[in-house]
């Protein structure tokens, strides 16, 4: 006889052993501990790019929301509940825009790119929440008296580094952080089967912003420093990167105008599984 689904379960492929775990799926008796766990350091880099440029990867129904604005968000996790213990380390391409359809408007940041080095919460993001992951190697940041470097790179080409120099606990007086903490907008995509047959889904999701840790209770910011930032981009060949030669080389090609804030946080307790993400229309 063949199984049958249980109503309001969670599953992914493969079905046939019954509802997968993760982080919205824990095995019953378990309980996260998210005002201790994980914790993290983020490295976030933002500069002025164009309007021209960030409209131009929209999707339907999204626009720009003031200044044009790009953020790069490395955040390094250690001691992740739902994970045992385990951590894993992603890279956050966004910047500020408003979705405006039949029934919701919601402005945030929107999500272009999600990098990840870790297989399950790649799987689970896209799966269930509609978040743009994909994988690249995220090596720990290389930490001095002074600085921080973070890295990204596919087979060993790297494509991407943020270099933070001359760290300090006080702000600059020129430091500016508007960028918008109200949640994360994006795109999901799944393909049909045959592709011809259009997709499966294709429609907008908002998530609540777990990098915006000022604003959760259950995180509690460790330390801040703030420093001058330098980054370094490089185009590539389709050799090079056969799956995401097109993704790094649009992430290079985005006009970088001047820079806008760089800053190290370091921080433990987490927002929790994100798990009212919800569709737009």
């Amino acid at each position: 006889m063949s199984y049958e689904f249980i109503p309001g379960a969670r599953y992914r492929m493969p079905t046939h052993f019954g509802p997968m775990f993760g982080p919205r799926n824990v095995p019953p008796g378990v309980v996260l501990d998210h005002t201790r766990f994980p914790r993290s350091t983020v490295v976030t880099y933002r500069f002025l790019s164009t309007h021209e440029a960030l409209s131009a990867h929209l999707p339907p129904g999204f626009e720009l929301a003031g200044e044009p604005v790009v953020s790069l968000d490395f955040a390094y996790l250690t001691e992740i509940p739902w994970l045992g213990g385990r951590g894993y380390n992603l890279a956050l391409l966004s910047w500020p825009a408003t979705f405006r359809g039949t029934r919701d408007t919601e402005t945030g940041r929107f999500a272009a790119v999600l990098f990840e080095n870790f297989t399950d919460p790649i799987i689970t993001g896209r799966d269930e929440l509609g978040h743009p992951k994909i994988y690249c190697e995220i090596p720990p940041p290389i930490v001095t008296s002074s600085t921080v470097t973070a890295r990204l790179a596919w087979e060993g080409h790297e494509f991407l580094r943020v270099t933070v120099a001359d760290l300090s606990p006080q702000a600059p007086a020129d430091a500016r952080d508007d960028f918008p903490t109200s949640g994360w907008l994006q795109w999901k995509y799944v393909p049909g089967t045959p592709p011809a047959a259009g997709p499966d889904a294709s429609y907008p999701t908002h998530s609540p912003d777990p990098l915006a840790a000022d604003v959760h209770p259950h995180v509690h910011i460790d330390s801040r420093e703030w420093g001058r930032g330098t980054l370094t981009r490089r185009q590539v060949e389709w050799q090079d990167m056969p799956t995401l030669w097109n993704v790094v080389n649009g992430i290079a090609a985005l006009p970088h105008v001047a820079p806008r804030l760089t800053v190290v946080t370091r921080s433990h307790g987490w927002i929790g599984d994100v798990g009212d993400t919800r569709r737009l229309a």
